[in-house]
């Protein structure tokens, strides 16, 4: 289909790319090519560019470049982690504590860990707004904790947790903390100091650099196992020829993101409340999912009772559309998301679920086409 004419409305998913990341990754694709470990003054120009978007990449984060390790994306960065979490697990600590909203490159690998090595894996309880319950996080912190992974921000959902608190309270127990943050960084910001973690997983794609690329924050002197064996790249943590071209258009795409933050996120908050306005004038036992405050700018999760998802989206589509009826990981799963299930939402309210997440590119006058047909279409419906 031609983008001419589209209206994109899964950012969720993947974003658009950057024009300055591309422009930045060109040199590298076509005449800068050298291997960055190689010794001689060809590759001294790439070296240097791979050092400087490290550098970029620690600045927008609060991090040091030495706490940044390049990965292939999200996915690979929390297998890494809940798999270091087991590799580096003492006898005496062999529980892994996470959520059962989490993205599943984290549910997947704990189920993997519990499967192939001697560990457990404990779920905590989130409220209806998809808010992990600190009395049951504290309440499943124990001596036998390795590692808790929770995500910064909800990739279906949008909500946003306290990561700051329950990293305080992992701490406490002389535990690591992971979040899982693809869907946060670039978006809202992302201080790894202030928030006391250590361990944190990115991917370029989510917030408009191109795929296949992404991060592993580190805090120094926390124990991790080399994940892909080979040569000494990336501080002898991760072996490989570096992907210099698309490292340097995330760290564009980052840094220009993280500087236009503020003016991306009043866009943002103005077309989701037209958005929401409009659906709920028209549509009055529309259902809004996720915490009403604490919650991604932009990404709108709305069930329609009476309403099938899977249809919306198709006919959306046909109108050229792009929606989602959950996470694009789960796009061929005409089951109930995971994420709905854990909120405790009603089965038949939940097949009625789409999930609107629009960018920065969108227009003020998208949001409003979006809504306005939506409610044409659900009328039509009745």
């Amino acid at each position: 289909m031609s983008t001419r004419n589209l209206i994109y409305a899964d950012n969720a998913a993947t974003t658009q790319l950057d024009p300055a990341a591309l422009d930045a990754m060109l040199p590298f694709l076509r005449d800068s090519y050298a291997n960055p470990s190689s010794l001689y003054s060809f590759s001294r120009s790439v070296k240097k560019a791979l050092q400087k978007a490290r550098e970029t990449v620690a600045e927008c984060i609060c991090a040091t470049p030495e706490e940044i390790i390049f990965t292939s994306g999200g996915s690979e960065s929390d297998n890494w982690v809940i798999k270091n979490f087991a590799f580096t697990a003492p006898q005496n600590r062999r529980q892994i504590l996470t959520s059962p909203i989490e993205h599943h490159a984290i549910l997947n690998s704990c189920a993997e860990v519990v499967r192939l090595f001697n560990c457990s894996t404990s779920y905590v309880s989130v409220d209806k707004f998809g808010i992990i319950d600190i009395d049951d996080f504290q309440a499943k912190l124990s001596k036998n904790t390795v590692g808790v992974s929770i995500m910064l921000a909800n990739n279906e959902i949008g909500t946003i947790q306290d990561v700051k608190i329950l990293a305080k309270l992992a701490h406490e127990h002389s535990i690591l903390f992971h979040t899982d943050a693809v869907q946060a960084v670039g978006h809202i910001p992302v201080n790894v100091q202030e928030l006391g973690i250590d361990m944190l997983s990115a991917s370029a794609h989510k917030f408009n650099g191109p795929k296949g690329i992404g991060f592993l924050f580190v805090k120094q002197g926390t124990p991790l196992v080399s994940f892909v064996n080979g040569g000494q790249q990336e501080f002898a943590r991760r072996a490989g020829t570096e992907n210099v071209a698309s490292i340097v258009g995330m760290a564009t795409a980052l840094k220009n993101n993280c500087s236009q933050m503020h003016e991306n996120t009043l866009k943002l908050q103005k077309m989701e409340t037209l958005f929401k306005e409009v659906i709920s004038e028209s549509i009055s036992n529309v259902v809004f999912n996720g915490d009403p405050v604490h919650h991604l700018p932009g990404l709108i999760s709305l069930s329609i009772p009476g309403a099938s998802g899977e249809s919306l989206l198709h006919i959306l589509d046909l109108k050229g559309i792009a929606v989602s009826t959950g996470a694009a990981c789960n796009s061929k799963d005409t089951e109930i998301s995971h994420v709905l299930t854990a909120i405790q939402h009603p089965k038949d309210l939940a097949k009625g679920t789409l999930r609107i997440s629009l960018g920065k590119n969108n227009a003020i006058a998208d949001a409003i086409s979006l809504a306005n047909l939506l409610s044409h279409i659900i009328k039509k419906q009745k």
